[in-house]
């Protein structure tokens, strides 16, 4: 027996466990398992936790400490990856401008943007409207591809002009007179401008005589390129004569620049837009901007869009146009920059170039602007004004937009007819000079004699001429009449009162030749009684000499004998000075008294939509 158990204590654990011939031996084992079987679920457990970024920290102090370094590999070989797509400055870049998320975290940014462009169009459209301008003013949305825009040339129309056709104040219109005796109210000083004419025309315009357009003093053009639908599907189309308008009317000697019709109502949608227009323009030469057309009305899907959206649609386009070394421009009217851009517009036209829609009803009948015609006075600048719907151009079978281009403004004067002596006074019979001292000023500020006319009324009104006049007793309004080249005609007039004093004029106080004005064609001639109307030429009177007044010779006692004639005949005699103007000089230029300005005001603007 004691051998036996000897023999027992040198078999193994496994031996004895396998024999089941102890208890003791059999309990160890599978003790053992259970604790091997544990670590090897726990270090599985720690990995899949490293590997889903848990954050909740294991009991076991050297399993956190593992957790913690497979969480440092996974962050530094998703940054490797970046690298190798992005360079360092743009990294940086990226990271300071865009990411969100805290440092090491391992989280992208929405949209994926890395390097000079977007990933993909997918994540373009995951950026937030203001992240997508970000993008886009920093040349990172670069532009789309023709082949990734959806078009549908069936949305392709022709779009008509909705809003107001407004009054123009006419510069050349004379201010109603105002009572007898007080001068006419000049003109208001006007701006005028250098300008070039031009039209804007889609395929709708047909085909088209370029030559024949340029024939007609057309010296420009914007043509369009394509559009959006203004329906609630708004697809993207061609304008399928673009190319052929472009080179036809380059060859004629017409400049040219694009124009895009915009539904656009967000930036991508805008991008897209700017893509499409650069797919075009790529494929001809333009000489004059590119345009965003964008336009509304009631029913477009555009109807609803306002402010900082507004905004952002037009940087979006013209920043994308910009990029490419275009000159970007933005056609806008009334109700676009004060309703729609509102506190936005003052960015907006600091930005880019304006063309001005707002059209006046004057140029209805097909009619071109002309040199002095008035245009809008605005505090904001503009380059072009499209000034009418309805323009009638040769070579074009349809109606046309017109335009000008603003090439330059200069300031125009009111012209005047100036008066020296408003209250004229002679006697029966005497000669007198009614353009003496009467002068005008023309638009252009130079002061002349010629091209002034006047007009003799009794005090019934009725008009009579200067012989009869001079030798009729009364009361008489001398109406002065310049007509400048550019401004029109004002007028001016002065009082004459003929006295029954001196029935024979002296020949001392007839006009020297030396001091006749000279007298237009268009001028009353001087007449002598008894004798044929004359007029003698001179020169303009200078300041140096001294004018002459006809006055009657002095009466003579009974039985005395009028003394010898001691003055110069050019001289009046002493006791008898020269008549004076009235003190109140009622005839004379009340100059800043009653001049009028046309009134360049507008009313309200509300519906004036127009397009290109």
């Amino acid at each position: 027996m004691k051998k036996k158990a000897v023999n027992r204590e040198e078999e193994g654990l496994f031996e004895r466990f396998c024999s089941a011939q102890e208890n003791k031996a059999r309990i160890s084992l599978i003790l053992a398992a259970v604790i091997v079987i544990a670590t090897i679920g726990s270090a599985a457990t720690a990995a899949i936790k490293c590997n889903s970024a848990a954050t909740v920290p294991s009991e076991n102090m050297e399993l956190n400490v593992a957790e913690q370094y497979l969480a440092k590999v996974a962050i530094e070989a998703s940054e490797s990856e970046t690298e190798a797509a992005v360079s360092e400055p743009e990294k940086n870049e990226d990271t300071n401008k865009n990411d969100s998320p805290s440092a090491g975290s391992g989280v992208k940014k929405r949209g994926s943007l890395t390097g000079e462009h977007v990933v993909d169009l997918n994540d373009l459209k995951s950026l937030s409207d203001e992240e997508l301008v970000d993008a886009i003013v920093s040349g990172k949305a670069g532009v789309i591809d023709r082949s990734e825009i959806e078009t549908d040339q069936s949305q392709n129309q022709n779009n008509t002009h909705k809003g107001a056709v407004n009054e123009a104040p006419a510069p050349t219109d004379t201010p109603t007179p105002v009572p007898t005796n007080v001068p006419t109210p000049t003109l208001a000083p006007i701006t005028t401008v250098s300008f070039e004419l031009g039209i804007d025309i889609s395929e709708f315009q047909g085909d088209i005589d370029w030559s024949a357009v340029r024939s007609d003093g057309i010296t420009f053009a914007f043509i369009r390129c394509g559009g959006r639908g203004w329906g609630s599907s708004g697809k993207i189309y061609e304008d399928t004569k673009f190319v052929q308008n472009v080179n036809a009317a380059r060859a004629a000697g017409i400049k040219v620049g694009a124009y895009f019709f915009s539904q656009a109502l967000t930036p991508y949608e805008a991008l897209e837009e700017a893509s499409m227009t650069l797919s075009q323009v790529g494929k001809v030469t333009l000489d004059l901007p590119v345009v965003l057309d964008w336009e509304t009305g009631s029913g477009y899907r555009t109807e609803d869009l306002y402010g900082e959206d507004f905004a952002n649609v037009i940087i979006s386009f013209c920043s994308t146009i910009a990029q490419k070394n275009y000159t970007p421009c933005v056609y806008l009217n009334t109700s676009d920059i004060n309703s729609r851009l509102n506190s936005y517009a003052g960015d907006i036209l600091s930005r880019y170039k304006l063309w001005y829609a707002y059209p006046y009803s004057c140029y209805s009948d097909g009619s071109f602007y002309k040199e002095g015609d008035t245009v809008p006075p605005r505090s904001f600048s503009y380059e072009y004004w499209q000034y009418s719907w309805k323009g009638d151009v040769s070579g074009i079978r349809t109606d046309v937009d017109l335009n000008i281009r603003l090439l330059g403004k200069t300031t125009i004067g009111a012209p005047e007819v100036n008066v020296t002596n408003g209250a004229i006074t002679s006697g029966i019979g005497q000669t007198v000079d009614l353009l003496e001292g009467v002068t005008a000023k023309t638009s252009q500020d130079d002061v002349v004699t010629g091209g002034i006319t006047y007009e003799i009324t009794d005090e019934s009104g009725q008009t009579v001429d200067l012989e009869k006049a001079q030798n009729t007793i009364g009361k008489y309004t001398v109406t002065y009449t310049y007509n400048d080249s550019f401004r029109g005609t004002v007028t001016n007039t002065a009082t004459w009162e003929v006295t029954d004093s001196a029935a024979t004029p002296s020949p001392s106080v007839s006009p020297s030749p030396s001091v006749s004005p000279s007298v237009s064609p268009s001028a009353e001639p001087s007449e002598v009684p008894g004798g044929e109307p004359s007029v003698t030429p001179g020169p303009t009177p200078s300041d140096s000499e001294e004018t002459v007044t006809p006055v009657p010779t002095p009466a003579v006692g009974d039985g005395e004998e009028p003394p010898a004639s001691t003055q110069d005949e050019t001289e009046p005699p002493e006791d008898t000075p020269a008549p004076t103007p009235d003190e109140s000089n009622e005839g004379g230029d009340q100059d800043g008294d009653t001049a009028e300005t046309p009134d360049f005001s507008e009313g309200p603007q509300d519906g004036d939509d127009t397009g290109a």
